[in-house]
């Protein structure tokens, strides 16, 4: 396989590792409320959350397709607590903030700026869209939240990118001991 493709290759250590984050998230995310959940202030129907973090490991650790699986695993509880919306709009958030990172691959601080606005753009897409399909809103109910929305996955992006890659600074060598 192609250096290119390599992240294609996933092993029994990187389904291992992605499984386990992803039942980590899974936890974050089963408890709805503090201190797993901090409401935003400016519109507390959403929620700052750390399950996150766990996808962003499992990306940094093991590759994207990793990644994509634990964030399934994680959102899942979302939609078995039967909030159909909230799951829908976590999975869009988590894979924007994925897919953004990897998307055409520079540095920490680059990647993390591409993840940041990849969240903010997909979400605000979502959000118009989908707000007024799944609350009943009207658009220009759901065209007045896009601002603070925007902000609230500004904050989020960061929340779950710096803590995790901190985390994989420290990890990384242990867990795989011939990667820098």
């Amino acid at each position: 396989m192609s250096e290119k493709h390599s992240w294609l290759k996933i092993g029994v250590r990187e389904v291992a590792v992605a499984s386990i984050l992803g039942s980590l998230s899974a936890m974050l995310e089963y408890q709805p409320g503090p201190p797993f959940d901090i409401a935003f202030p400016i519109y507390p129907k959403i929620t700052w959350d750390f399950t996150g973090i766990p996808i962003m490991i499992s990306l940094l650790l093991c590759g994207p397709l990793c990644a994509v699986y634990t964030c399934l695993i994680g959102c899942s509880i979302i939609f078995f607590r039967g909030n159909i919306p909230g799951g829908t709009f976590k999975v869009l958030a988590e894979l924007a903030t994925v897919i953004g990172y990897v998307a055409f691959k520079r540095n920490f601080t680059i990647d993390t700026v591409k993840a940041t606005l990849s969240r903010v753009v997909v979400m605000t897409l979502a959000n118009y869209f989908l707000l007024p399909l799944f609350y009943k809103m009207t658009p220009q109910a759901a065209a007045a939240l896009l601002a603070p929305i925007a902000l609230f996955n500004v904050t989020q992006a960061l929340i779950n990118i710096l803590p995790a890659y901190a985390i994989y600074k420290r990890i990384a060598g242990k867990i795989y001991p011939f990667r820098k």
